[in-house]
């Protein structure tokens, strides 16, 4: 049996990682989520999270809000999740998921860019394996609109009735993209890895790569779709799908 906790079980890419682990019958789960528990105050939950775990799945963050809830969100929280896993002995192997908005000069994108470097230097420090996925775009089933995804975003647009806005400048812009079961499935795969190097890291891209534009008005023709079956490669399906969550 693999002890596996996760931080953030409710979120977005977290939900779907823990519905199919919950499918696992030689894994069992434990959760840490910031409404609930606090990863901005170290605690006595926290100590009791970290200890007798095989991997720790760090997912919680926050995508938006104020400077110091995005800092604290991504930088804090991982300081005082390793923090916690150094005072109490954890010997967890800590798989972080990251984000391809490391890329750019947003501060969700560099706050995380800030956890990628903590990590990496806590895990040559002091010996402990972490696994880091930077994940490109992701969509999918329970992707909130205005806050996760552009795919969300247009989705909720069109099946209700909205319009939707692409920006000059954005339409040709190319974004790739990956669906969340994809990416779940992926890091599942990563708790079952017996990894020789302490640390890991991973830029994950997928094959999905479409203009803005062309993604709005793929998303605009789903509304006069009669069967998915006429859609013409899973990647247009798993869109599909997402937009029939908005529902």
């Amino acid at each position: 049996m693999i002890r596996v906790g996760i931080t953030g079980g409710r979120g977005f890419i977290a939900s779907h990682i823990v519905n199919l682990l919950k499918n696992k019958r030689n894994a069992s789960l434990s959760f840490f989520d910031l409404p609930e528990n606090n990863l901005l105050e170290p605690n006595g939950a926290l100590k009791k999270f970290v200890r007798n775990k095989d991997v720790i799945i760090h997912a919680a963050a926050v995508n938006r809000g104020s400077n110091v809830d995005i800092i604290g969100g991504s930088v804090v929280a991982t300081h005082n999740l390793v923090s916690a896993m150094r005072k109490y002995k954890s010997t967890a192997r800590l798989i972080f998921l990251s984000s391809i908005q490391v890329e750019t000069e947003t501060l969700y994108g560099q706050s995380k860019k800030l956890t990628e470097i903590m990590l990496k230097d806590f895990s040559k420090r002091y010996g402990i394996p972490v696994s880091i996925f930077r994940l490109t775009n992701v969509f999918g089933e329970g992707c909130r609109p205005f806050y996760n995804s552009v795919v969300a975003t247009f989705c909720y647009q069109v099946a209700n009735g909205q319009k939707i806005t692409v920006h000059l400048e954005s339409r040709n812009k190319k974004i790739n993209l990956i669906y969340v079961k994809d990416a779940a499935r992926m890091i599942i795969k990563e708790v079952f890895t017996k990894r020789k190097n302490l640390f890991y890291f991973k830029r994950v891209l997928s094959k999905n790569e479409i203009k803005v534009g062309e993604l709005a008005k793929l998303i605009k023709s789903f509304k006069e779709l009669k069967s998915p079956k006429k859609l013409k490669s899973k990647f247009y399906r798993d869109l599909y799908k997402t937009y029939l969550s908005c529902f």
